[in-house]
């Protein structure tokens, strides 16, 4: 179990690699305990790096307080035949990262005091988050992204990273811009609605404008620069690095935010991350004539299996499920 608050530790201070990242991720989703420890060494993480130290004291006392308030349990054995570590011992273990963290942040104040602190945030596989920012913009992170931001935004502009996808509602500022940068292309506002979907595996990033203006400057030599008015979506290519400006469905793009899944006579494949997204689960088809299967539904706040009967039914396809792996095949 030690292992696993190390790996914690080394996520929020942005040092593991992306097999790490992915392990963390299922660990994370893999039960609401997990869950719950991810988010309980973060905040002493997130505490220990406040201006005002005093917040980081308080979070390793909280964490202290709770230790020894729990009542010392026999163990017992697992099925797995190992002795499973005590409530006890495992915030021991925490409060000891805390005064850990606690040390490292007043020593970095203390020989780097000008260097912003970036928080990251992330969000696994049908989970979201809302996230405000220190100039009073809210975000809404979808499933599987990550979004690196200051916990103050300097004097001159206000500048993001994000990495998967992001609903933006940005504070207005005249003074100072706000800017979402991708791996692929930067929006930069004073204050509107906007999308934003870039994640590393599609094979596109899209930027869809709700209300208010954007500029998009695409990244790299030649940096074009674009402006979209509301209702507009720019999209951009990857691989040949095509750049495409168009009206879009405003439900469909924001569908994650409501849980609405909405497939207009696409196919099967191209809505699986989608479905992936919004429900925890992968798709897997038995041959491409499954995946090319094409459907018209609309869903909102509906569980799996209705999705996957109405699929079904619709589709003519048969589906088990096993886990978190849907296997999906055409009927006979």
């Amino acid at each position: 179990m030690e292992e696993i608050y190390l790996l914690i530790t080394r996520h929020l201070a942005g040092q593991t690699s992306e097999e790490e990242e992915k392990h963390l991720r299922e660990w994370t989703s893999s039960s609401s305990v997990n869950a719950r420890t991810f988010e309980e060494v973060k905040q002493v993480w997130l505490a220990s790096y406040q201006r005002d130290d005093t917040a980081a004291i308080h979070a390793f006392q909280r964490l202290d307080k709770k230790m020894h308030a729990q009542k010392q349990q026999k163990p017992g054995i697992t099925p797995s035949g190992k002795l499973p570590i005590s409530k006890p011992r495992r915030f021991a273990i925490i409060a000891s990262l805390a005064l850990t963290f606690i040390i490292s942040a007043l020593l970095y104040k203390v020989y780097y005091p000008s260097e912003p602190v970036v928080i990251k945030e992330f969000t696994v596989s049908g989970q979201k988050k809302e996230i405000w920012l220190a100039d009073g913009t809210k975000v809404f992170l979808a499933p599987q992204s990550e979004l690196f931001y200051p916990k103050d935004f300097t004097a001159e502009k206000r500048v993001v990273e994000l990495q998967g996808e992001a609903y933006f509602e940005v504070s207005k500022d005249r003074h100072r811009p706000f800017i979402v940068r991708t791996a692929t292309l930067d929006v930069q506002v004073l204050g509107t609605h906007f999308n934003v979907n870039s994640y590393k595996k599609n094979t596109s990033t899209s930027v869809s404008l709700m209300e208010g203006k954007v500029k998009v400057l695409m990244a790299g030599d030649d940096g074009d620069e674009y402006l979209l008015e509301p209702g507009q979506e720019l999209s951009l290519n990857k691989l040949n690095h095509q750049v495409y400006q168009h009206e879009f469905d405003q439900e469909s793009t924001t569908g994650w935010m409501t849980n609405t899944l909405l497939i207009k006579n696409e196919k099967l494949g191209q809505v699986a991350e989608k479905i992936n997204q919004l429900y925890g689960v992968k798709l897997i088809f038995a041959d491409q004539a499954t995946a090319d299967t094409r459907l018209y539904a609309r869903f909102k706040n509906e569980s799996l299996i209705n999705v996957l009967e109405t699929i079904s039914a619709t589709g003519n396809i048969a589906y088990r499920i096993e886990r978190n792996k849907v296997y999906l095949t055409l009927k006979n």
